[in-house]
């Protein structure tokens, strides 16, 4: 039976739910007023990839208008994998890559650069590797990366290619980039996942013992996941992130064959979160959840950090405390080795525009 997630909205004289599953091709949504049966509508999208889709661009949708997720049928989202079983999805085909040499992209001129092929030795167990390169960048470093990204999104998506900036290891510059840590993987595996199960799971892996000072530092939040945080602004009132990339300089610039920033981090099979995640397909589908919920768009990647920009961010301590345990879950070492308690956390993420992540 396909697991069924329920959202309500309560406030005012508005007492309603949404219920949406997914069966094969098939979405299936209920809704209407809490305590009442409701209204069932079933569509048939043709392929299990474009009903999952949908479901994603739906629960986007209602979580902007301020639903909030309770409890749906199945097993407790505490303990369910979010991995769902699917069909078998289609062959992937990737999007072409620039060449050996100079690119031109719209009004951007990048240097000399070159395909970056990764390592099937890398490959997260049980997930078969891509064996054709997935990544371009410049030999070098590009003085306006920043300004040079942002100009690059446009010309680089009508060709289904991300732009983004790649940073080596302190004091071994070639990792892991050109040592070749990485093994390109299926980016669509991320929409298999259920993120708020995954980021529950890690969440409640920080609590295995009963340790005073670790509850201690979660207040005022315990040991059960608060669930994803609500963004508290539309999609169309957040602002672009130009001037923040401005700022950015010297860094090499690449061009990764994804359909959106967050797929980038699984196209790649970045492995700089492998002490904590084993499949960066994990951490592509929270991007994409961040995507929707808070535009923050990954620009930067390390040999163990990620950057993210943000154009709506939390702006009240309720919502940056709930999200503070998503970037805990997601990367405890942020919180754990850096300022100590979701709280403090909570308070750096309130109207930040910059997240960065980093990883042990």
């Amino acid at each position: 039976m396909p697991r069924m997630r329920r959202f309500e909205f309560v406030g005012g004289t508005s007492s309603k739910f949404w219920e949406i599953s997914q069966s094969g091709p098939q979405v299936t949504v209920r809704f209407g007023r809490i305590g009442t049966d409701g209204q069932t509508q079933t569509k048939d999208l043709g392929t299990w990839d474009d009903a999952s889709e949908r479901v994603r661009k739906l629960i986007a949708e209602k979580l902007r208008e301020g639903y909030q997720e309770v409890a749906g049928t199945g097993p407790r989202v505490e303990d369910e994998r979010g991995f769902r079983t699917a069909p078998m999805l289609p062959p992937y085909e990737i999007p072409q890559l620039p060449g050996d040499g100079p690119v031109r992209l719209g009004d951007v001129k990048l240097p000399m650069g070159r395909w970056l092929g990764g390592n099937p030795e890398f490959a997260p167990s049980g997930v078969s590797p891509i064996d054709k390169p997935v990544l371009w960048a410049t030999n070098d470093r590009v003085k306006d990366a920043g300004r040079s990204l942002f100009q690059l999104r446009q010309p680089a998506a009508a060709r289904n290619l991300v732009p983004v900036l790649l940073v080596g290891m302190d004091g071994a510059p070639e990792r892991p980039w050109d040592s070749r840590e990485f093994c390109p993987t299926d980016p669509r595996r991320a929409g298999l996942i259920d993120v708020a199960a995954e980021l529950a799971n890690a969440w409640s892996g920080n609590f295995e013992d009963d340790d005073e000072e670790l509850m201690a530092s979660v207040s005022p939040l315990g040991k059960t996941f608060p669930g994803l945080a609500a963004p508290q602004a539309s999609w169309e009132q957040v602002s672009d992130d130009a001037e923040l990339l401005e700022r950015i300089r010297d860094r090499r610039v690449g061009l990764v064959a994804a359909g959106r920033p967050a797929d980038t981090i699984a196209a790649i099979g970045w492995t700089g979160m492998v002490n904590h995640l084993e499949d960066p397909a994990l951490l592509s589908a929270v991007l994409r959840s961040w995507e929707v919920r808070w535009n923050a768009f990954v620009v930067e990647i390390g040999f163990d950090t990620l950057t993210l920009t943000v154009g709506n961010p939390p702006r009240d301590e309720q919502a940056a405390t709930v999200l503070a345990a998503e970037h805990c879950a997601f990367c405890p070492d942020n919180i754990w080795q850096g300022v100590g308690t979701i709280s403090a956390y909570a308070r750096e993420l309130a109207q930040s525009r910059w997240w960065h992540f980093w990883w042990d």
